[in-house]
C-alpha cells in the first residue's frame, strides 16, 4: 500500500511539473532553486520507495550471529536465503628434509585443488658455505590462494611436506556487512532506474541537469559497492594460506613430555660434543683452504730475515774494518 501511495505522489509531482511547462511556453524561466527543490523533493521519495522495496522485498540485513552456514537448510528444509560469508587463512611452518620434493608437491597441491601460487620466494645456499663442505639449508615463503572448499583438506595435507611445528587459521565473518552492502547496493539500482524514469519524461534544461548529476553521484556509490562486494567475493571463494618452509637436517621435536634434569644434562652435553665436532672440521677446512697463502707468506717472512741477516752481516765486517785500520 505504501509503495502505491509513494509512486502516485512521484507520478502526480512528475504530471504537475510537465503541465506548468506545457501550459505557458513564454512565461519566464523558473528560478534554478525551485527546480532543484523539486528534484530534492522527487528524489527523496523516489529513495523512500526504493529503501522499502529493498527491505519488503527479502534484502534485509543478516544477522551475523544467527546466518545459517553456506548450503544449509531452513527448518522446514528449504535452503537458506543468505548464507554466512566467511573468509579463512592460515599461517604455517613446515619442516622438511627433501626440500626439492616439498617444492614439487606444493605446486602439484594447487594444481589439484585448482588453486594458485600467488607470491613465492626462495633463498638457497651460497659457494661459501658449499666450498667449505657445510651443510646448506634453504627456505622459501609462499602465498597460495585455494579454493575454500578445498581449504581444510590443503592444511591437512601440509605434513606430507614434512613436519609441521606451527599452524593456525584465521576465520572472519562479514555475513552483516556484505548483505547490508548488498541491500544498499539494491535501493541505488532502483533510485537509478526511477531517476532514469524521470529523465526519459523531463522536458526543461533545468529539470535534465539536476537528473543527471543525481544520477552521476547514485553511479559513483554504485560502482563503490560493487567493487566491495567483488571482493569480497573473491575472498570468501578463495582462502589465503601463508607457507614457510624450511630445509632441516632433522625435524623438531614434539614437546609433549617435560625432559627430566638428566636428559637436558645429556642433550647439553651432545649439543657441546657436536658444536666441537663442527669447530675443529670448521677449523682444518679453513686451514686447508688458506693454506697456498700462508706458504707464500712464510717464503715471503723467511726471504725478509735473510736480507735482514745479510745487510747486518755487511754492516758488521764494514765496521770491523775500519776498527782494523
Amino acid at each position: 500500500m505504501k509503495k502505491i501511495i509513494n509512486l502516485s505522489l512521484i507520478l502526480a509531482m512528475l504530471l504537475s511539473l510537465c503541465a506548468c511547462g506545457a501550459a505557458d511556453r513564454n512565461a519566464p524561466m523558473e528560478a534554478p532553486a525551485a527546480v532543484n527543490a523539486k528534484m530534492e523533493m522527487a528524489y527523496s521519495m523516489a529513495a523512500d520507495t526504493a529503501a522499502e522495496e529493498a527491505v519488503y522485498g527479502g534484502f534485509a540485513v543478516a544477522n551475523s550471529a544467527a546466518a545459517p552456514a553456506e548450503g544449509a537448510a531452513s527448518e522446514d528444509g528449504a535452503p537458506t536465503e543468505n548464507p554466512d560469508k566467511i573468509i579463512y587463512s592460515a599461517d604455517a611452518t613446515v619442516e622438511t628434509t627433501d626440500f626439492d620434493g616439498a617444492v614439487s608437491k606444493i605446486a602439484g597441491m594447487m594444481e589439484e585443488c585448482g588453486g594458485w601460487i600467488e607470491s613465492s620466494s626462495i633463498n638457497g645456499s651460497n659457494y661459501y658455505n658449499m666450498a667449505r663442505g657445510r651443510v646448506s639449508t634453504r627456505s622459501a615463503n609462499y602465498s597460495l590462494r585455494v579454493p575454500s572448499q578445498h581449504f581444510e583438506r590443503i592444511m591437512t595435507e601440509l605434513s606430507v611436506l614434512g613436519n609441521v611445528p606451527y599452524s593456525h587459521t584465521y576465520t572472519e565473518n562479514i555475513s552483516a556487512q556484505y548483505y547490508d552492502t548488498e541491500a544498499r547496493l539494491t535501493a541505488y539500482q532502483t533510485q537509478e532506474q526511477r531517476l532514469l524514469e524521470m529523465l526519459e519524461i523531463a522536458e526543461s534544461v533545468e529539470d535534465i541537469i539536476a537528473i543527471e548529476e543525481k544520477l552521476t553521484e547514485l553511479r559513483y556509490k554504485i560502482e563503490s559497492l560493487q567493487t566491495s562486494l567483488r571482493s569480497w567475493d573473491r575472498q570468501v571463494s578463495y582462502s589465503s594460506i601463508y607457507l614457510s618452509l624450511e630445509e632441516v637436517e632433522k625435524y623438531t621435536p614434539e614437546a609433549s613430555v617435560q625432559p627430566s634434569y638428566g636428559e637436558k644434562l645429556l642433550d647439553s652435553l651432545e649439543d657441546g660434543l657436536a658444536g666441537f665436532v663442527g669447530f675443529i672440521g670448521d677449523l682444518f677446512l679453513w686451514f686447508v683452504g688458506a693454506l697456498p697463502a700462508l706458504i707464500v707468506l712464510t717464503l715471503a717472512i723467511f726471504a725478509a730475515v735473510k736480507l735482514i741477516r745479510r745487510r747486518r752481516n755487511r754492516k758488521k765486517a764494514k765496521n770491523e774494518a775500519e776498527n782494523t785500520k
